[in-house]
């Protein structure tokens, strides 16, 4: 924020005052008094002094840009006080009887800005490395110190201090659902019609809420467009005086990011959004015979493809499913995404015909637990005439992975394959008919003498046959293990060395073994 000695003047546009020589457009940093300040005088700080008979300005060797803010005692004549300065000087001359509240008032006033100042270039590195709307309004608290909500024109929460809200213990009925509910909306109406009077104010709308018993304070993201408002609790504390500016200068954050984000999304209105849309709603037919009239598609989808699907609808908090996608095509390179029945679809394409690196997965991991996202991956594929077999696989895997792990997660199809393989099986065949002969006699044994053979097995095949590797992942002993391999053995009498018998003995352990 630029500070001039118009700014100063309308600080203290209560006192009789005079301005002469200023532009107002400096950048004034702090103040300090004139006859303890440092020499050479510098342009960035405002000089301050009490104006005495015994004063003299000649001693003093201001130059055209330094700043002064001269105090004279009341009924004094400012014009000539201002005569007595060289006319090249940015001067204020001001009426007052007590000087030290004056001063105290200026320093109050530089801490103010200085505190918004630094929150302002906060928010405006949000803005230039694609942060993203929540991050910008959870480090909000450390400014307000309150919990902060944004709501779209259609009263939606877009995004607030989670964190803040879960630690304050606040149990709003908004928080929950989401949304105004009707009985919110008749409050605001009981509340003088307040939220009309936010659409038309400049400056933030202060209300004490009595079905909520504390005060608020809202303000319009635009007023003379309809984007949604803001609203600050005092839960914490009361407000103070650099709420509003604080207030005004997220205001103004939470505006550029709306209108950032509606320029990516339509300047990036591209082709391939339309062409997976008609994938998915069946208006393409996945054969060769189309693609002659879409020639853009081999060099818009080429090398190993993978489907990523968030599910924003499962997420623990309201997430704006613009910057999931912005936040997805930021952090995986070559990605194409869009927006289809709510959830966010992400198609990473892996150059070189390499595999999805791990760095990937680690990245995609981190952001769902850190936004609270259910996404599912798909296994890799070539063809995008096929995206619609693995869009249904993310699918899949987020249902498989939610089932096994109720958390916020990245679940990939690769690992929980086989549940689905169980899952269609099992809707026309018991499992039972399936199990291989020796797997069902361990686990009938195991049922009636209440042991363990048929997942000793079981963990000894998946480990490749090592004695070592199963005692370890089992937490036992070497000798232990070996004794109840001589017990299997002398129920089955098998070496195991046929490979299909293998596999045969692990997918019917791992379709009964929740039977």
């Amino acid at each position: 924020m630029y500070i001039g000695l118009k700014n100063i003047q309308h600080l203290f546009s209560n006192f009789p005052n005079l301005l002469t020589n200023s532009d107002g457009i400096h950048c004034l940093t702090g103040w300090t008094k004139l006859a303890s300040a440092v020499q050479p005088y510098t342009n960035h700080l405002l000089y301050t002094c009490s104006y005495t008979r015994n004063f003299n300005p000649a001693e003093f060797p201001f130059t055209e840009e330094t700043h002064l803010l001269c105090i004279v005692k009341p009924g004094t004549d400012l014009t000539e006080i201002s005569g007595k300065f060289p006319d090249f000087l940015s001067l204020l001359v001001l009426e007052a009887a007590c000087p030290e509240n004056i001063y105290t008032e200026l320093q109050n006033y530089f801490n103010m800005q200085c505190g918004v100042g630094m929150f302002g270039q906060t928010l405006l590195e949000y803005l230039s490395f694609d942060s993203g709307l929540q991050p910008a309004v959870e480090h909000s608290f450390g400014a307000l110190q309150n919990p902060v909500f944004v709501f779209d024109t259609n009263y939606n929460l877009i995004a607030a201090t989670w964190n803040a809200i879960e630690k304050l213990n606040i149990r709003d009925q908004v928080i929950r659902d989401r949304h105004f509910t009707d009985e919110d909306f008749k409050m605001a109406s009981r509340m003088n019609n307040i939220h009309s009077k936010v659409r038309k104010s400049e400056i933030p709308v202060r209300a004490y809420n009595e079905t909520l018993g504390y005060e608020q304070m809202y303000c319009a993201i635009n007023t003379k467009k309809d984007l949604g408002h803001i609203v600050v609790s005092a839960v914490n504390k009361p407000f103070e005086p650099i709420d509003v500016e604080f207030l005004l200068t997220l205001k103004k954050y939470v505006n550029q990011q709306m209108e950032k984000d509606s320029f990516i999304r339509n300047s990036r209105g591209f082709n391939y959004e339309y062409f997976l849309k008609d994938l998915l709603d069946k208006k393409i037919a996945a054969d060769r015979s189309s693609m002659t009239q879409m020639k853009y598609v081999e060099s818009e989808f080429s090398g190993n493809m993978y489907c990523m699907v968030v599910e924003t609808a499962r997420s623990l908090s309201t997430i704006s499913s613009t910057h999931i996608r912005n936040t997805l095509e930021s952090h995986f390179p070559y990605s194409k995404t869009l927006v289809y029945n709510g959830q966010v679809i992400a198609i990473l394409s892996i150059r070189d015909n390499h595999l999805i690196p791990k760095e990937y997965l680690s990245m995609g991991r981190k952001i769902c637990v850190e936004n609270g996202l259910y996404a599912g991956l798909s296994n890799c594929f070539r063809d995008i005439m096929t995206f619609t077999e693995y869009y249904n696989q993310a699918l899949r895997a987020i249902e498989l992975g939610s089932s096994e792990h109720n958390a916020p997660g990245l679940f990939c199809y690769e690992d929980y394959y086989l549940d689905h393989v169980k899952n269609i099986f099992t809707q026309k065949e018991s499992p039972e008919t399936f199990c291989h002969p020796k797997m069902k006699f361990l686990l009938d044994y195991d049922h009636l003498h209440h042991s363990e053979l048929a997942y000793t097995l079981y963990m000894y095949l998946t480990h490749e046959r090592n004695l070592a590797a199963t005692a370890e992942a089992m937490d036992m002993h070497r000798s232990s293990l070996v004794y109840r391999f001589k017990k299997i053995n002398s129920l089955l009498g098998d070496d195991f060395e046929d490979y299909k018998d293998r596999m045969y003995l692990i997918l019917s352990y791992e379709m009964n073994e929740k039977k």
